[in-house]
């Protein structure tokens, strides 16, 4: 048995809007668990005007949004049960080739099995043009209503000088003049200690009014959002440095990632991200806090081109 979900349909059942919606349709084959979805890429998306707007790509953490939702349309129907399903870990995702404005994406999912802490597995890939455009395992797990319900003090804004200490602080405007990343889709307000030392800090005010929040209910800061806003702190980090300026930073892996807790409106999210690299490339490993708890934590893996290398 099969069921198709137009794009009107799919919102109303992954309970999604734009501009987090990433797919305009999706088969889902409960025999086999397993879906096949597309999305056609306008260059009228909204993130396109903000990542790279001198060469419109569209970002991997998006590519990483498709999967996860259709990860979720699958045990959604191949194994219902209360709550929502969200995503709490990724592994081994890959990004290999571009994907432009004008492209067609094609997605295809499958369950790869249920983990012993009662989390799903499932394996994705993405095609562009026949082409392998990104891969990996995404891991969702049914979470209840208490899974929002978080403490009061969670909302409590801490003394910035009791986090960064002494270290000089770079709002956006600074930020900008290193990344090429621009709203809507530059998720940073503000940086500490920029190109200084191997350790990036920083943090994201988590807006209410912000679309990325307001695309999903609950309104949240999805976990892959939080990936790419320490993504972004390491890569201000060193295009900050004097040698690398005039470069770009390009995502290229995320090897395992992990997500503890929502991230919601009215929540200051602080970020560090520790990173090395040599010749082109590197590696990060980042964590992110809400009122000192651990929200999130990756290991990324990324390049840093010549504009003309790109």
């Amino acid at each position: 048995m099969s069921k198709f979900y137009p794009y009107n349909a799919l919102s109303e059942f992954l309970n999604l809007s734009p501009p987090l919606l990433m797919l305009d349709c999706l088969q889902v084959n409960v025999s086999t668990c397993s879906a096949n979805g597309s999305k056609l890429l306008s260059i009228n998306e909204p993130f396109f005007g903000g990542h790279f707007p001198g060469y419109p790509v569209m970002p991997g953490v998006l590519q990483v949004a498709a999967m996860t939702q259709a990860a979720t349309a699958i045990l959604k129907n191949c194994h219902p049960a209360d709550g929502t399903p969200e995503l709490v870990g990724l592994r081994r995702i890959k990004f290999r080739k571009p994907v432009e404005p004008g492209m067609s994406l094609r997605l295809e999912a499958v369950m790869t099995g249920k983990n012993d802490d009662n989390c799903f597995d499932f394996e994705v890939k993405c095609h562009v043009e026949d082409q392998l455009a990104s891969s990996g395992t995404v891991t969702l797990a049914y979470k209840g209503a208490d899974w929002f319900a978080l403490p009061e003090d969670s909302y409590a804004k801490q003394n910035l000088s009791e986090i960064y200490g002494e270290a000089e602080p770079a709002n956006s405007k600074e930020i900008m003049r290193h990344l090429p990343h621009r709203p809507p889709f530059l998720l940073l307000d503000a940086c500490y200690n920029l190109g200084q030392g191997d350790c990036a800090l920083g943090y994201k005010n988590i807006s209410g009014n912000d679309p990325l929040c307001q695309a999903s209910q609950p309104a949240c800061f999805p976990g892959y959002l939080q990936i790419e806003a320490c993504a972004q702190l390491g890569c201000a980090h060193i295009l900050s440095r004097p040698e690398q300026q005039g470069k770009i930073g390009l995502f290229m892996s995320i090897d395992q990632a992990s997500f503890h807790a929502p991230v919601l409106p009215g929540q200051q999210m602080h970020m560090k991200i520790r990173s090395s690299f040599s010749g082109r490339f590197g590696v990060g490993a980042g964590t992110a806090e809400v009122n000192g708890r651990t929200v999130a934590e990756a290991e990324i893996k990324f390049a840093i081109l010549a504009v003309e290398d790109n």
